[in-house]
């Protein structure tokens, strides 16, 4: 896929990959290549990510726990 353009994101550097997720133009300074997301996108995935683990392991202080 060719992208071109400057990244959406900081709109300075010149975009080389497109997310994955939202279909953003990013640099690669806001492009996380282990997830093929962008940088919001990313941050949003690990976000979910680490809450289902907390949900998993009891741990997180939303969910009550047994009384």
């Amino acid at each position: 896929m060719s992208v071109t353009g400057l990244c959406q994101i900081c709109e300075a550097r010149e975009a080389r990959f497109a997310c994955e997720r939202c279909g953003a133009v990013v640099c690669q300074e806001h492009y996380d290549a282990d997830l093929g997301l962008c940088q919001s996108c990313a941050a949003e995935t690990r976000r979910a990510r680490d809450d289902g683990e907390r949900r998993t392991r009891g741990d997180d202080p939303d969910v009550a726990g047994p009384r």
